[in-house]
């Protein structure tokens, strides 16, 4: 009789202990549940609670704030013909840039210099330097679908626009910012709008539509194969299309690019692209 009675206090201490245990261990995984759900419904409150104007700052911090070189081609398609330009790019920051032209043999040599506000051409078959106006930077560059605001970013996104979200939509399969940029007034810009698709991932910028002052459609331009760089994300392969002329494109590839920690400002000088080669 008593030791039916042991065994059974026995067994209840054990059945005890361990729904104790159970209980403990269900109620420490319901709070790291909970914390869990906490944290996402932050971060995604966060992430919706970005005005277009952060938005473009996020971009503008990932693309124009680090120094770096890269190297790479663009090819001009056109519907009878195609040419290939080689590229040498070195930028401290978006107040210097410096491109030199490597391919083809004919234009080997010319080089553009941004420091600020000022842009400079130099063409070695005359030996001259020419400064760039303002209203040239929105022309063809090397005779391709980039203007040379493109290449040389001579308009800021953030200073020369006002920004408004428009939503988000799904593009080549990132879930995007749609953010609406309209000219102000002084801006040298010649579009009437633009509207970027931003990364909601990596603030990178996937597509960006040019429109005139009617409202049409100009042309596009689509960044793929996004690589990180030291945190940095950068697209890779660059397409523009213009929207009234079939068979037209430009793609920019880079296939070198580095990431300098600190580049001489006498390097984005107009006695050095002379000598650059």
């Amino acid at each position: 009789m008593r030791t039916d009675l042991y065994l059974s206090i026995k067994l209840e201490i054990w059945r005890r202990f361990h729904l104790n245990y159970i209980y403990t261990f269900f109620m420490k995984v319901k709070k790291l549940i909970l914390s869990l759900l906490v944290f996402c419904f932050t971060l995604s409150a966060h992430s919706q609670s970005l005005s277009a104007y952060q938005i473009i700052e996020k971009t503008h911090k990932n693309r124009d704030l680090q120094s770096f070189k890269s190297q790479g081609k663009m090819t001009i398609l056109r519907p009878t013909w195609k040419r290939v330009v080689g590229i040498k790019t070195w930028v401290k920051t978006r107040d210097m840039t410096l491109v030199l032209i490597t391919a083809p043999v004919k234009e080997k040599g010319l080089a553009f210099l941004k420091r600020g506000n000022n842009l400079w051409n130099w063409q070695p078959s005359i030996g001259r330097t020419i400064k760039i106006s303002a209203s040239a930077s929105n022309q063809s560059w090397m005779g391709s679908d980039f203007t040379t605001d493109d290449i040389l970013k001579y308009v800021s996104f953030i200073d020369d626009f006002t920004h408004k979200l428009l939503g988000k939509e799904t593009f080549d399969g990132e879930i995007c910012y749609k953010v609406q940029l309209t000219p102000k007034p002084n801006s040298r810009m010649v579009w009437g709008k633009i509207i970027s698709w931003i990364s909601t991932k990596d603030f990178v910028e996937r597509r960006i539509e040019y429109y005139d002052d009617t409202g049409k459609l100009m042309r596009s331009c689509v960044m793929r194969n996004v690589k990180t760089f030291n945190g940095h994300k950068v697209p890779m392969l660059i397409e523009i299309t213009p929207a009234n002329k079939k068979g037209h494109k430009s793609i920019l590839e880079i296939t070198e690019y580095t990431l300098v920690a600190s580049m001489q400002e006498s390097f984005f000088s107009i006695q050095n692209i002379k000598r650059l080669h």
